[in-house]
């Protein structure tokens, strides 16, 4: 498996694309539309965390299993893995059946999500547009054409888990840098041709066709296709009965950590007026692109470090693992400079009807997003391991954040201000230093 510089290139260059929308068409959307529209276009970004609920840690399972075929397993366990040699044969019977898995549950769970959004959908649009002022009709077709892509993006979702599984990170990135690019093109016309919100939506959709076109017809080369079709492909059942010990920790895991970061904007809509819901959901946005720059490079090396843990190469992973963590440090303090010096004059200048949370919170919801991000870096190693002992924790952070947010929210005036300390606190407490500091000892001792 090769990854390199080409790779983390086109790596970042997808994480800005990915991220597009708040640096390249945010403008545009800030000054076209009104504060109650980008507020629920806030809320219906936070709706596109119900899929990583509804995915239950499988995306991350599959990939990384798929990263272990072509590192050579033949067989997988529950937990945990047995070490191969380097230059191993791919087994295409696994490759095979590990593919009829993810068609399986993709399916059915994407199904599953369209019937969700269809039925608890309409009383939740009906719920958060009393006494919205814009175009309701627009809104509510926004609305729901954005829930039927959800439905078809989450059926097709195993498609990136084999491309980034089997190394081809390259590939992956380009194709998105493409579908992003056509997100914006589309996404900004129709909104200086006046079209509101259904132009977001428009974007989207034929953003996520060409993404899932292109990546189909990249994994199943000529050579790919043809071995996988003459294969006799391993039980499907057996394969999905033995990922689902790790998924459904990661699965929990997964939920815990979209509740308390990515699902905020959803419950605020409840207690806070649309307009403030925008300006948290531009702040969160920030955020987000910090937090996604900061494990950019981790993140293209991944696959690779998975590799160095199937095939016992512990002083790579140790390597990789401390650089990753400084890396990050770096690319947040470029970002909180960033912001502070640009973003507040940047608004202004675009004549955003949008704006920033007070600065004091912006600064600790930066602050919380690096923390984020040790915290997915250290957690991702463990899970290169097939062993995923953080999700109790995670879960139980989740339930007291969630508790103590509706608290704060229902009772106190503390508004914004709730969203921003209540999980950052409760992730203080454990989740941020204990698992960094069990990878590290368990990096230590391998490596001693």
């Amino acid at each position: 498996m090769k990854i390199g510089r080409q790779d983390l290139i086109w790596n970042y260059a997808a994480s800005f694309m990915r991220v597009a929308s708040a640096l390249i068409i945010l403008p545009v959307i800030l000054k076209m539309l009104p504060a109650e529209d980008y507020g629920l276009w806030s809320i219906m970004l936070s709706l596109k965390a119900m899929t990583d609920l509804l995915d239950f840690g499988f995306f991350p399972t599959f990939s990384r299993t798929v990263t272990y075929v072509y590192s050579g397993a033949k067989t997988l366990k529950a937990e945990g893995f047995t070490p191969v040699e380097s230059d191993t044969e791919i087994s295409y019977p696994l490759l095979k059946g590990l593919i009829a898995s993810m068609k399986r549950f993709y399916g059915a769970v994407g199904f599953a999500l369209f019937v969700l959004l269809f039925t608890a959908g309409i009383w939740y649009i009906e719920k958060i547009l009393t006494g919205y002022t814009g175009d309701i009709l627009s809104a509510k077709i926004a609305w729901y054409a954005y829930g039927a892509l959800l439905a078809y993006q989450f059926y097709t979702y195993y498609y990136d888990a084999l491309l980034v599984g089997r190394g081809m990170v390259r590939r992956s990135r380009q194709i998105m840098v493409l579908s992003q690019s056509v997100h914006i093109v589309i996404a900004s016309v129709f909104l200086l041709l006046g079209f509101g919100i259904i132009s977001m939506v428009a974007g989207q959709v034929v953003s996520i066709i060409v993404n899932r076109i292109l990546a189909y017809k990249s994994f199943y080369d000529a050579k790919t296709a043809t071995s996988i079709k003459a294969a006799v492909a391993q039980r499907w059942q057996d394969i999905l009965r033995k990922l689902w010990n790790t998924a459904y920790k990661s699965g929990l895991s997964s939920i815990s950590w979209v509740l308390t970061n990515r699902m905020l904007a959803a419950f605020a809509a409840l207690y806070i007026p649309l307009s403030l819901v925008g300006n948290y959901g531009l702040s969160k946005q920030v955020a987000e692109i910090t937090y996604t720059l900061s494990v950019v490079w981790f993140v293209t090396f991944y696959p690779k470090i998975t590799q160095h843990r199937i095939q016992n190469n512990i002083a790579q992973v140790r390597r990789m693992y401390y650089k990753a963590l400084m890396i990050a440090t770096l690319v947040f303090a470029v970002c909180l400079a960033g912001v502070l010096i640009a973003g507040g004059p940047a608004l202004s200048f675009i004549g955003s009807k949008t704006n920033f949370i007070e600065i004091q919170l912006l600064i600790v919801m930066l602050t919380a997003s690096l923390f984020d991000g040790y915290t997915y870096i250290s957690t991702s190693v463990l899970l290169s391991g097939n062993e995923v002992p953080h999700y109790r924790a995670q879960m139980v952070t989740a339930v007291i954040t969630v508790s103590l947010l509706f608290m704060f929210l229902e009772f106190t005036t503390w508004g914004v201000a709730a969203l921003v300390f209540v999980p950052f606190g409760c992730n203080l407490l454990y989740n941020h230093w204990r698992w960094s500091a069990k990878v590290m000892k368990m990096l230590s001792k391998s490596f001693s």
